[in-house]
């Protein structure tokens, strides 16, 4: 395989540092390059989008993260606005709704009057048989990931038990009401919501996965109920570059 590709939003986004979960996929299976496409905070029509328009090879490898389907690409040039709470609670969506009120008004519409769970999610179905059809016609490798409780039932894919945020990243926190405390806080520290211990597990799955062709189990395995809102600056298996971000001003850290 001579190029790995990653399409998706924040599970999949790369940072800078050699632990991170595709950094040791791509050491593990000695690819050529990586390409990734990923966004925080997009949609799968940014995703899709992205896959189509790549020059792929036969035999590259491709991990997908299929996000959550309410999320919509409203600003082409602003994937991450993709929810009501990003364009709403977001310093950069107040400055849009000044700059472009007709716009936002327009969201803000669609959002209470005409979304729909259920056409969201046959949308998400069409996006990923398109993938499926080019992945065949490309002769690619495809893992494609659920990073939330979304739907996914192409039987003829590597099989997925379980889900990026439910399975892996939630059961990182020692209770419910630790994790809810690390989000009321401000910014997530760790990069693609899991910690250090655990990018080196989701790796070896991954790579094992896409060799055998065997289930990608999310449900086991994983380091859980170690964290808690106390560990939001000093745990060692946080990203330094988020820690910086979360000690910002007007970014609020509890002391206790």
């Amino acid at each position: 395989m001579s190029t790995l590709w990653i399409y998706g939003d924040s599970f999949a986004v790369d940072w800078q540092v050699d632990w991170c979960w595709h950094r040791q996929v791509a050491a593990m299976m000695n690819v050529d390059r990586v390409v990734n496409q990923a966004c925080s905070g997009s949609s799968n029509e940014w995703s899709a989008m992205k896959f189509r328009d790549d020059d792929h090879k036969p035999g590259d490898a491709v991990i997908y993260f299929a996000t959550e389907h309410s999320r919509q690409w409203f600003f082409e040039d602003r994937p991450h606005l993709s929810n009501l709470a990003s364009i709403t609670d977001t310093q950069e969506a107040k400055a849009l709704e000044k700059s472009e009120p007709e716009k936002y008004r327009a969201i803000m519409d669609y959002w209470l009057h005409l979304q729909r769970s259920d056409i969201d999610q046959l949308r998400m179905e069409h996006m990923i048989d398109s993938i499926r059809v080019k992945q065949i016609e490309r002769e690619l490798h495809l893992l494609l990931i659920p990073s939330f409780n979304v739907s996914l039932m192409w039987t003829d894919l590597i099989p997925v038990k379980g889900n990026m945020t439910f399975s892996v990243c939630d059961r990182e926190f020692a209770s419910h009401e630790e994790m809810l405390l690390w989000y009321n806080q401000s910014i997530d520290t760790r990069a693609n919501h899991m910690t250090l211990e655990n990018h080196s597990v989701f790796a070896r799955k991954v790579v094992q996965s896409l060799k055998q062709k065997t289930t990608l189990d999310l449900e086991q395995g994983f380091e859980q109920g170690f964290l808690t809102h106390r560990d939001k600056l000093t745990h060692p298996g946080l990203l330094p570059e988020l820690i910086e971000m979360a000690r910002a001003p007007g970014n609020t850290i509890p002391k206790t």
